[in-house]
């Protein structure tokens, strides 16, 4: 549902998380190679530990070039998920795999992948009988930065496949379709088409599929520290920073701009001047947080709507009523009952 109101915010720079860096080195060395044999790549990896944890877009596209060139492999981004695997990674994996079943496993993939990857944003679309995982690239990210994308998240894809249903029923790379037999090997994937964009389609019916490594324990302690890590993750967007820090507020009955500005180290008179500028307010944006984290909790049908009232921060349900028709023209209990007729 749009959000009205809102005025286009200015293209800001994109910034690469720096543990990229390391993972292109680390698969580079299964070459004999290291980006300290490149010059350019040397003043690369300099500039880019002196920027806290993060890469300008266009150094590590360069990086991504360099390495390619040094390991004589076009294809090493989309193998790179068999060289090495970074935390961030593995963190994002055990997530997705402690969940309940396949539909809350990539719902939970795609909100907190920010914390791999700021260059590829995820987006799942429903088409008839068909789910498509989209990667969107934010900026201009170097293909080989796409490709090692959709190597990790193949290599995901394998390890909630724990019946052997082959879950991919089709992936698509932007690449000649000349290379799709080697691709293919790479990814793993039952077909591969060439396009132009990146994707993985499943069968519809899969979300309900019921994963063997769900775990009710240690699911809750994943989702709170992944919680804690997007909230805290760098942004150069004041908006998404903002709309983090409300994230994280939510349930404790104190989302005040004060206990939001704080931590940003801006005062909150000059952070409602902000949003402003930026075609919104600090009301709207908890709204919009509100709306977005409601229509998650009901979809994966984990906890009462009477619960998932008090989690969002209402004084009591009647309100989160009122709010939810607001947003949706419907009542949470027949928005529960249409996303369950769905899933079936």
């Amino acid at each position: 549902m749009p959000i009205e109101g809102r005025k286009a915010a200015p293209t800001s720079r994109v910034r690469e998380r720096s543990f990229w860096v390391t993972l292109v080195n680390q698969a580079l060395r299964q070459y004999g190679m290291s980006l300290q044999d490149s010059s350019v790549a040397q003043n690369l990896i300099h500039a880019a530990r002196e920027q806290t944890g993060f890469v300008e877009q266009g150094s590590c596209s360069l990086i991504w070039a360099e390495a390619a060139r040094l390991a004589d492999d076009p294809l090493f981004g989309l193998r790179a998920h068999r060289l090495f695997c970074p935390t961030p990674l593995n963190a994002i994996g055990l997530t997705t795999l402690a969940s309940r079943d396949l539909g809350s496993a990539l719902t939970n993939l795609v909100r907190f992948f920010p914390i791999v990857s700021t260059q590829v944003k995820l987006e799942l679309r429903t088409l008839d009988d068909l789910v498509h995982l989209h990667l969107l690239p934010q900026g201009e990210p170097h293909p080989q930065h796409m490709e090692a994308v959709m190597g990790y998240l193949g290599r995901l894809f394998q390890q909630l496949d724990q019946d052997n249903r082959e879950l991919v029923l089709c992936a698509q790379l932007a690449r000649p379709a000349v290379d799709m037999a080697e691709c293919s090997r790479l990814l793993a994937a039952r077909q591969l088409v060439a396009g132009d964009g990146y994707s993985f389609s499943l069968a519809r019916d899969m979300l309900a599929l019921p994963l063997a490594t769900a775990d009710t324990f240690l699911l809750p302690r994943f989702l709170d520290s992944m919680e804690e890590l997007l909230a805290n993750l760098p942004s150069t967007d004041l908006v998404e920073q903002v709309k983090r820090r409300i994230h994280l507020l939510l349930g404790t009955g104190e989302i005040t701009v004060d206990r939001v500005a704080t931590p940003l180290n801006i005062s909150p008179r000059h952070l409602r001047r902000k949003l402003n500028q930026e075609g919104t307010s600090y009301e709207q944006l908890v709204d919009e947080v509100r709306r977005e984290s409601a229509v998650r909790l009901i979809s994966e049908g984990q906890l009462s709507l009477t619960s998932i009232a008090y989690e969002l921060g209402f004084l009591d349900p009647s309100s989160f009523t009122r709010a939810f028709r607001r947003w949706t023209d419907m009542s949470p209990t027949a928005f529960r009952r249409q996303t369950l007729k769905t899933t079936i």
